[in-house]
């Protein structure tokens, strides 16, 4: 079988069946844009994969067919899977968590921060995988909540995890999610340890704060309401650190940032197509 006809098979193949989390009760996310509502999450079996991630966009150059990516990892294997299983499965959840396409616009965008700041990449991948994992943004706030330097442990996140899913998991599943959940945290930056973890604070720049302004207004979010928006209060950071990061994106050419007494405006000049724009405002 040649590589396009695999890939094309692979693509073709019906999603993996994992199991369900409560529905996100909030407003529906732009789904063309990339987003995904719903009560499935990569979670259940796999973590972020920042690594793999990385390693991907290292190597599948930014102007890309669509299928490149998938291409690279089943076929190219590029992350040095064992076998074509795993190359597949891996592939999957990759896609499952951040779209991995160039017609994909939170991708695209991510990508386009991607480039610009090595240390703005952990929290640029957790962003993106949490627009696309609905439990990974719904249970991050319980992360926030922890003060800094205080133990967190996969038995806290599975009581957690319990209490705000009740009967969803089975306990084996309950188990393995906490760790995973865990471990993604520990890649943003909200955790440090490998064994015994603790609250840290990530990693955010100017570049990390501009995708999270633009998530925001993807979703139909403009002026003020951008800096206490979902994907800024991921950031784990003060209203004033928002706005002095968002002078420091305008400073550095990532967005625009206008601020005068009440009136806040962010606007994205070139960075949206004429599309992206207007499946935005169709969200608010």
């Amino acid at each position: 079988m040649n590589v396009t006809s695999s890939v094309e098979a692979y693509l073709a193949r019906p999603p993996v069946r994992q199991n369900p989390v409560q529905h996100n009760k909030s407003k529906a996310l732009p789904a063309a844009l990339g987003f995904r509502n719903g009560s499935m999450s990569v979670h259940t079996s796999r973590t972020m994969m920042f690594g793999e991630l990385a390693l991907v966009l290292e190597t599948v150059p930014g102007n890309v067919r669509p299928d490149a990516y998938i291409a690279a990892i089943v076929e190219e294997n590029v992350l040095g899977k064992p076998t074509q299983t795993t190359r597949q499965r891996t592939a999957k959840r990759l896609e499952e968590l951040y779209c991995l396409g160039p017609n994909c616009a939170l991708f695209r965008l991510m990508r386009h921060f991607w480039a610009a700041d090595q240390a703005s990449r952990p929290m640029l991948a957790f962003l993106a995988a949490a627009a696309r994992d609905p439990l990974l943004r719904e249970t991050t706030p319980f992360v926030q909540a922890i003060a800094v330097g205080e133990p967190v442990t996969p038995d806290e996140i599975a009581k957690h995890l319990d209490q705000k899913y009740p009967n969803r998991f089975r306990p084996t599943t309950l188990h393995s999610t906490a760790q995973n959940l865990a471990s993604s945290w520990t890649q943003a930056g909200y955790l440090t340890g490998k064994v015994k973890k603790s609250r840290s604070i990530p990693t955010v720049t100017p570049v990390t704060a501009a995708f999270a302004f633009v998530l925001g207004y993807l979703c139909g979010l403009r002026g003020r309401l951008l800096l206490g928006c979902v994907w800024t209060r991921l950031l784990d950071r003060s209203p004033s650190d928002l706005s002095h990061l968002a002078t420091e994106a305008s400073k550095q050419g990532w967005l625009v940032y206008k601020h005068a007494g009440a009136i806040v405006e962010i606007t994205f000049p070139g960075l949206l197509t004429a599309s992206e724009e207007e499946a935005s405002h169709e969200s608010n």
